[in-house]
């Protein structure tokens, strides 16, 4: 009864649309839940979010689990999630898009997970890591091990806002660093982070993941940019 109380007096809104949630629901109103934007999940179909990584590295898979558009509820939820300090939210959508990724069987054999790491800065700053708390939804999920650790980001890039694809890549080249490669040998290694936009970001880190060993890498956004 005191929760309905204060229900009613601070509603807890959905973090998509900003309208009150019922005491069902949770992190995200049943609407939202059926209207945001997702990717269909078809194996082995050509997609746009495979074509932004295709002749440019050797990878298994690439996908995204929202279609992130300017101006959505998509955007919000990534905005919740990046700089509102929500990573219950992260975590709770790691889940939805591991029960998605389980029916798809598009990463059967994959044996862990990485998620692309911040700079301890801005680590510090932000107190989590929005790709690994999604990521941890995602290992949970599809229990497969997630190595929080082996890589490590040794620079802060300046703002990529701008950039094309290659000039992205260069200026990310090298700002990553696998620092456990032994967790990486012989492994098929999905890369996890939170948006994709040129996919420069995911380039550089596979790139040093293969580099260390990973026979194999795939990569999963939780949301991208067409």
């Amino acid at each position: 009864m005191f929760k309905t109380f204060l229900q009613l007096l601070y509603p807890k809104l959905c973090f998509a649309c900003q309208e009150p949630l019922f005491s069902s629901e949770e992190f995200i109103c049943t609407t939202c839940l059926i209207e945001l934007s997702r990717i269909n999940l078809v194996e082995n179909t050509p997609n746009w979010v495979r074509a932004k990584f295709d002749g440019l590295i050797d990878f298994e898979h690439a996908i995204a689990f929202f279609h992130f558009m300017p101006g959505s509820r998509v955007q919000q939820l990534m905005h919740q999630i990046k700089y509102k300090g929500a990573s219950d939210l992260g975590f709770f959508l790691g889940v939805w898009a591991g029960n998605a990724l389980k029916k798809s069987h598009f990463y059967d054999d994959v044996t862990c997970l990485v998620a692309i790491p911040l700079h301890p800065k801005r680590l510090q700053e932000r107190g989590y890591n929005q790709a690994e708390v999604i990521a941890k939804g995602l290992a949970d999920t599809l229990s497969i091990p997630l190595h929080a650790h082996v890589l490590k980001r040794i620079s802060q890039s300046t703002s990529l806002i701008g950039l094309n694809r290659a000039a992205r890549y260069e200026e990310l080249e090298n700002v990553f660093e696998v620092i456990d490669s032994a967790k990486l040998q012989g492994s098929h290694v999905l890369i996890v982070d939170d948006t994709l936009t040129t996919g420069a970001t995911f380039l550089a880190a596979a790139q040093k993941i293969r580099a260390a060993g990973a026979t194999k890498v795939s990569f999963f956004a939780l949301a991208a940019l067409k």
